[in-house]
């Protein structure tokens, strides 16, 4: 007789586990609260979907589960794809889309396999209990129950709550017994000093970006970077956002403006722009290396002001060298934390210490978890959802196959 599983959530791991127990002769049921499964998919890469990413490094992940990466690593998204159908594309910097350039593919080549390998999908069920009572477990949706010999929780974390992940599967994990790091947005504009960054709203610049916690720096980015009327944005802010998120009012953005010059080059620059320009305002000196909003808006925070001559303004050294520490360097402070609306995915969620090689949680058999239930996350960049493929397929045959373990 086949084992029966239980799939909380229809999204990106939910499915992956979902088609992967299903292969393994499982009999296979999915709940997904909202009214249809994937709705994630369809928004992932502007509504592209970057589904995976060639170039797959460790220091791309974060969180607590130490065998995340080995188990991507023995994964192939080009050749799962593929064998439900699906071609994919890959530019330059590694990022992986589907051909067809339509997370509505991607969602469409999940769902057909599903459907094939008879797999159940229960939408408009709210999971809202667990229980183990000997060697079966039990979901709870309202006065609804649920048997199965396994579960696997795959329904998110708490970023994006539109898209069904809104949480509400940790208290469930913690009444369980499971400790779940908190969670927080992650991949989200970082929220600083309005004042700072609103003239400068909708502009973009190439850049540096530094995250500076406690007055030392920890990691630093280099993209571009978009100005919003009160946050930092961009992909590089999006890859700080974690550091930001957990270290809070005590972190602050640092953003080197001319990162491909030294500091001699970059004060070379400035001198020779001085004599050329010396008689123009000094708002407009900077307009041939830099966008000229963000050169008057530079030059202003550094000397005062952007109207005065630029020859009268920077014409002593200390002025330059001033300019130049803010150019290389200008500090943004972070003054809070965006919402789960604006982020993309969640950092924290399960602990790694509650869980076994197999994604299963210690003392609790047959339960798995998988995807961002995990307290596991990936830079922009296709990451997310490659653990997502990968920890679903996982866990799917892991949970389908447990008596043969």
């Amino acid at each position: 007789m086949s084992r029966r599983i239980l799939v909380i959530g229809g999204g990106a791991s939910g499915l992956a586990a979902a088609i992967a127990a299903a292969e393994q002769g499982a009999s296979v049921t999915v709940l997904e609260r909202l009214p249809r499964v994937g709705r994630k998919i369809l928004l992932t890469g502007n509504g592209r979907c970057n589904l995976g990413n060639e170039h797959l490094e460790a220091r791309h992940f974060h969180g607590t589960y130490p065998h995340a990466f080995a188990i991507m690593q023995r994964f192939d998204t080009k050749r799962f794809f593929r064998e439900m159908g699906l071609y994919t594309r890959t530019d330059a910097e590694g990022r992986m889309y589907p051909a067809s350039g339509t997370a509505a593919s991607v969602l469409d080549a999940l769902r057909f396999r599903a459907e094939q390998l008879g797999v159940q999908m229960l939408c408009d069920r709210q999971v809202t209990g667990l229980r183990q009572a000997g060697r079966k477990w039990y979901a709870f949706c309202g006065d609804t129950q649920f048997s199965a010999d396994a579960v696997i929780a795959a329904a998110g974390g708490s970023a994006a709550p539109n898209c069904g992940t809104d949480g509400s599967l940790f208290p469930i994990l913690r009444q369980l017994g499971l400790t779940v790091i908190q969670p927080r947005p992650a991949l989200c504009p970082i929220p600083t000093d309005p004042a700072s960054v609103k003239p400068l709203k909708g502009i973009r610049v190439r850049a540096a970006a530094s995250a500076i916690v406690d007055g030392k720096c920890v990691r630093t980015e280099h993209g571009e970077v978009q100005f919003t009327e009160s946050a930092l944005s961009g992909i590089c802010m999006f890859n700080l956002s974690r550091i930001t998120a957990m270290h809070g009012k005590h972190t602050e953005i640092a953003l080197d403006l001319l990162p491909d010059y030294s500091d001699a080059e970059c004060a070379e620059i400035l001198r020779e722009l001085v004599r050329q320009r010396g008689t123009l305002p000094a708002g407009d000196l900077l307009s041939g290396l830099l966008p000229k909003r963000i050169g008057e808006v530079w030059v202003k925070a550094a000397l005062g002001t952007a109207h005065a001559a630029a020859g009268e303004l920077l014409h002593a050294e200390p002025a330059q060298r001033h300019l130049l520490e803010m150019l290389r360097g200008r500090r943004f402070p972070v003054t809070g934390t965006a919402s789960f609306a604006q982020a993309q995915v969640t950092a924290g969620g399960a602990a790694g210490q509650c869980l076994t090689k197999s994604l299963e949680a210690k003392g609790l058999p047959g339960l798995f978890l998988c995807g961002e239930a995990v307290d596991t996350d990936g830079d922009c960049g296709g990451y997310n959802l490659t653990w997502c493929w990968a920890s679903g397929t996982y866990v799917g045959k892991q949970a389908a196959n447990q008596n043969n373990m």
